[in-house]
């Protein structure tokens, strides 16, 4: 029940989200954690299938799902620093409106902010009012109850292939 009412409500919210990605967003004073700029892979153009910023600081992470292995790196926020110390951990995730998947968690986690609303595929963000993670890996706006926890370092593209509904299991890098 609850993953429905997860599910029901995260597709009403990417809805919205989505509606709200054909106009530029206006005053946008969201804060997001500093990273440093490294390209992913080497391109001429810009697409979703890698990650528009992998940082080198933080906590590395794998994240696999069968037999992908994803990188990842977790930053220094409270919610981060939380989940790291859960890890190794192994989660259900399911794929929501073809732009994230989402699991939920047993129990809240510390919630400090910074809140941001400018999320990139790529991104791993903590949403408190479901205490659920999300993984983002195609193009959408956001609701301003996110936090950043991190992010994919990896090629994105490799979320296409995933099942709808998938286990990945996630540990120190």
């Amino acid at each position: 029940m609850k993953k429905s009412l997860a599910l029901i409500s995260l597709t009403a919210t990417a809805a919205i989200a989505l509606a709200g990605c054909s106009a530029p967003a206006a005053g946008n004073t969201t804060a997001s954690p500093t990273t440093t700029t490294t390209a992913a892979t080497p391109s001429a153009s810009t697409d979703s299938s890698a990650p528009a910023q992998a940082s080198t600081d933080g906590t590395p992470i794998t994240i696999t799902a069968g037999d992908v292995v994803m990188t990842a790196t977790l930053n220094d926020s409270q919610v981060a620093q939380d989940f790291a110390a859960t890890l190794p951990v192994t989660l259900p995730w399911f794929r929501n409106a073809g732009i994230e998947y989402i699991t939920e968690l047993p129990a809240p986690m510390t919630e400090t902010g910074p809140f941001y609303t400018d999320v990139q595929p790529g991104d791993i963000v903590y949403y408190n009012p479901l205490d659920s993670i999300t993984i983002i890996y195609e193009e959408t706006s956001s609701v301003p109850t996110l936090t950043k926890m991190g992010e994919i370092t990896s090629d994105l593209r490799v979320f296409e292939n995933l099942p709808e509904d998938v286990e990945m299991r996630i540990e120190r890098g």
